[in-house]
């Protein structure tokens, strides 16, 4: 509806959603083997990193935080 619309998110968003379909296309046969490599174990990302829950989750709520931090930085410098 928006992009019938010509909403300018809606557009981009429906651009954004083409161009993802399309490079999965281009990239399945290179990455068919392990898309269907099956179930590997449990993962975490303290396992693979060698930290604690405890750092981690510092460090992703930090990152949570700097990314809100700029996008507020970046309403104010592009608001129209």
């Amino acid at each position: 509806m928006g992009a019938a619309s010509g909403k300018l998110d809606a557009v981009v968003f429906m651009g954004g959603l083409l161009i993802g379909i399309v490079a999965f296309a281009e990239v399945y046969s290179a990455i068919y083997d392990f898309a269907w490599s099956g179930d590997k174990g449990v993962f975490t990302l303290p396992a693979l990193l060698g930290l604690s829950s405890f750092v981690v989750a510092v460090g992703v709520a930090a990152t949570a935080l700097a990314l809100f931090w700029l996008a507020a930085v970046a309403e104010r410098r592009f608001r129209r």
